[in-house]
């Protein structure tokens, strides 16, 4: 933050999730505000618990339509959009490859096969959501990004004017000046690069650094997890946007320019050099929310 700023931060989404507000403005209910809206994401699109709503779309959602949380079916039609705009790059019926893999838990998937996000979907009134099939859903690749902008409303219906929520990667900024972003070397994680600089915009970052070289990106295509040593950092109207088009990106590098534009949305590759890390972006010019770092720029 620009000025002095008070911070908070819990668990939540499996990261440590950080709220930051000008101390003109920090106040405990506003933080509570922010956080009560993250918990409310965690526990409705877990796919470790089975009692959420991803839970009971695979217990139940083959044989008669289930009501969601709100929330729920605003990111599944979130997620449905992109699946069918990126030709399926995007998918989250993607559950049981991470539980063969052991990144779920077994009950996460094993009520379901996947039959992909368009096909597999019914999205009814009532926010009320049906499978054809049997399906499995995991939302790690847009929940935490959605909850980092459940928190930003949170904390602007409270009173704020601005304000920084960092979700472990995913990062929105409202209201304050031009902020500094800063990504972690792909060859040396513990350093990290100046990148961009974001006014009133979300960024998601996306990498496999501290996995000891086990990713957890799913090609739905292939149906097999596919490493990728670059990292890629995706700026964004929205975190939701941001964290989902980081894995577009990733698996589909070539087509990624056209998804990103249609988003009006920028993209950023960090490749781990010989001497010195390698960039590559969409952003050839400085917008309204976006500016490059000159070192990066360089």
């Amino acid at each position: 933050m620009p000025e002095r700023s008070i911070k908070r931060a819990q668990a939540w989404l499996g990261t440590l999730v950080e709220v930051s507000l000008p101390a003109v403005e920090a106040s405990e209910t506003r933080f509570a505000a922010a956080f009560a809206a993250i918990a409310h994401v965690h526990r409705k699109m877990s796919a470790h618990d089975p009692q959420s709503d991803l839970g009971r779309i695979a217990r139940c959602a083959h044989r008669r339509a289930v009501v969601v949380d709100r929330d729920t079916f605003t990111v599944l039609r979130l997620a449905l959009d992109l699946a069918r705009s990126t030709g399926g790059a995007f998918d989250a019926t993607i559950a049981p490859v991470l539980v063969r893999r052991g990144l779920l838990p077994e009950r996460a998937a094993g009520y379901g096969t996947r039959c992909g996000m368009s096909a597999g979907l019914e999205l009814l009134r009532g926010h009320r959501v049906r499978s054809l099939t049997r399906v499995a859903l995991d939302l790690g690749g847009i929940a935490k990004g959605y909850a980092v902008d459940r928190a930003v409303a949170a904390l602007r219906d409270a009173g704020a004017t601005a304000g920084i929520v960092n979700a472990g990667g995913d990062l929105r900024v409202f209201g304050a000046g031009w902020t500094p972003v800063r990504v972690r070397d792909p060859a040396d994680p513990v350093r990290t690069l100046p990148l961009a600089e974001v006014k009133d915009a979300a960024v998601a970052t996306s990498a496999d650094y501290f996995r000891d070289r086990h990713s957890a990106l799913v090609d739905p295509v292939r149906r097999r997890l596919r490493p990728f040593g670059a990292s890629i950092t995706v700026v964004a109207s929205t975190c939701a946007l941001a964290d989902a088009l980081t894995k577009v990106v990733a698996l589909d590098p070539t087509r990624s320019a056209k998804h990103l534009a249609r988003h009006a949305a920028h993209g950023f590759r960090l490749e781990a050099g010989a001497d010195r890390a390698a960039l590559a972006t969409t952003c050839t010019a400085a917008t309204s929310h976006l500016r490059l770092n000159v070192a990066a720029a360089s």
